[in-house]
């Protein structure tokens, strides 16, 4: 027994000298790192870098298993804080030092390491700053006509935009947005000669990336005036007509050649709502002339006389020219119809 215990302790024994003789011995190694560039707190600032970070090689010693294990592991990530820095290109030097307490303080396994050097020496990153800026709200560029000027609800925003982005916009002038055409595209299928409410969005692409504007849309009242058109329409019928009180006199006009006027058409110039007048040039809608015949025409047969219709038009039309006068005269009807 006595002897079993003398082995079993020279065991343990020579454990704990290789142990501690392996912890004595130190070892350097190469450690892939994917190292990513944040603001540190209290900066105000963008950082625009690869979102997954940069590798680098960190050379580190220290305890040959540690190393080990360091090794094997692969791409450490990193967040490597930035202070507050101008806008532009920047180049952060990589000291050993730094990345030592990064690396333990985010892995543990770096705690009983050290840096020996980083590969390459400098991080290079883009830095960026978000300045607000006040932008005046216009209606302009307006092809519609309006009863009276559209009425905006506010006539100022605030646009958080990029520090960056400022030498793309015009130097020395205020920031504008003109909604005007966008004002449009929602009024032009809405009735017209009714006032409307609408929500016009505002564009802030003009302004950058990731631009932000407050508000993010602006209410418009506005009242669109009808649009007007002019158009020639042909062959408008007008009609010779006789009053009740006369229907039964045989009489009939004719032309200065003796032709019959039982159809007689015209073209006129109408003016109206664009939108009444071309459904009138289509033909879905009608319209027509009328000669009223007087007790004073029927007493003068035979005489040429010279009269000016009377058109009846659809609702919203009316004549933009006097139309030409027609020519006829009245003569009597005589004989009597067969009958069979």
């Amino acid at each position: 027994m006595d002897q079993l215990r003398l082995l079993g302790m020279t065991a343990v024994l020579t454990l704990l000298i290789w142990a501690g003789a392996d912890s004595l011995v130190t070892d350097t190694a190469s450690v892939g790192i994917q190292l990513k560039a944040t603001p540190a707190a209290g900066a105000n600032m963008l950082i625009h870098a690869d979102p997954t970070g940069e590798r680098f090689e960190v050379q580190v010693s220290g305890p040959r298993r540690t190393v080990q294990a360091v090794r094997v592991r692969g791409a450490y990530p990193v967040r490597l804080p930035i202070e507050d820095r101008p806008t532009g290109e920047a180049k952060i030097p990589l000291d050993r030092h730094t990345l030592k307490r990064e690396l333990s303080n985010q892995w543990a396994d770096f705690g009983s390491l050290t840096v020996v050097s980083v590969s390459p020496e400098v991080l290079s990153v883009v830095i960026d700053h978000v300045v607000t800026k006040d932008v005046e709200v216009a209606a302009k560029r307006l092809a519609l006509a309006y009863e009276a000027e559209p009425q905006l609800q506010r006539t100022t925003a605030a646009v958080q935009m990029r520090e960056s982005s400022l030498p793309t916009l015009p130097p020395g002038q205020p920031l504008q947005i003109d909604i005007g055409p966008d004002l449009e595209r929602l009024l032009k299928d809405q009735p017209v000669g009714k006032s409307l409410t609408v929500r016009v969005p505002l564009d802030n692409r003009r302004f950058g990336p990731d631009a932000e504007l407050t508000p993010s849309a602006v209410e418009v009242t506005a009242t669109v005036r009808p649009q007007r058109s002019t158009e020639r329409v042909p062959t408008v019928p007008v009609l010779v007509a006789m009053s009740f009180a006369n229907l039964e006199k045989r009489v009939r006009a004719v032309a200065r050649d003796g032709s019959p006027l039982s159809l007689v058409t015209q073209t006129v110039t109408v003016s109206g709502a664009t939108e009444d007048v071309q459904r009138l040039v289509r033909g879905e809608t009608r319209a027509y002339g009328v000669i009223q015949l007087k007790e004073d025409d029927l007493q003068q047969m035979g005489v040429l006389k010279v009269a000016m219709p009377e058109y009846h038009l659809p609702k919203g039309v009316e004549l933009a020219e006097e139309p030409s006068p027609i020519e006829f005269q009245l003569i009597p009807v005589t004989g009597t119809a067969k009958t069979p």
